[in-house]
């Protein structure tokens, strides 16, 4: 079943609790698929896992964030590299967005041996308006294979992941209000 594989995907790729997670604490309930489209499925706690494991060379293009009526969208956007030329890709490469609620923390790991061509004084400052993401760390590149970076949130904020196609993006709401029961 798709929960144990992406389980074992977690496992096998090292998911480490320097992200604030421990491999004990990560049950099957709490492992998310990442959808193709916006479905209002918020988390507050959980890894989300998305993207074509296949897909590599990979380019982290730029992360941007928007207000939107009753969220705040994060966009990762992403281009494909064949012979040192960017090239439209299909889907992002596999991705985790870890939410952890006690430390308000979302990481997020992209897989694909990204390559980083943003501006990140310019990712930075873009932040600093943000009404949910008190601050975002944009990680050095330590292994070949994987990049991370690091938002901080505002306590009580729930977020949905999905991701979108031409261009290949990935997506992550920010919930800015209550949702009526």
């Amino acid at each position: 079943d798709m929960k144990s594989f992406i389980l074992l995907i977690v496992m096998l790729v090292g998911f480490t609790s320097s992200s604030g997670w421990c491999i004990a604490d990560l049950r099957p309930e709490k492992v998310h698929t990442a959808d193709a489209k916006k479905n209002n499925f918020y988390i507050q706690d959980g890894l989300i896992v998305g993207g074509d494991q296949a897909m590599d060379e990979v380019v982290v293009k730029d992360i941007r964030r928007a207000p939107n009526s009753g969220f705040e969208r994060i966009v990762i956007d992403l281009e494909g590299n064949r012979k040192g030329e960017a090239t439209p890709i299909t889907r992002p490469p596999f991705y985790q967005v870890a939410v952890t609620p006690d430390e308000k923390r979302v990481v997020v790991t992209l897989f694909g041996r990204p390559k980083l061509a943003f501006d990140p004084k310019k990712i930075i400052a873009g932040f600093k308006k943000s009404s949910v993401v008190e601050f975002i760390e944009l990680l050095p590149r330590v292994e070949e294979d994987r990049w991370t970076f690091v938002m901080e949130l505002k306590p009580g904020y729930p977020i949905e992941v999905f991701e979108l196609t031409q261009p290949a993006r990935i997506i992550m709401d920010v919930r800015t209000t209550q949702k009526k029961i």
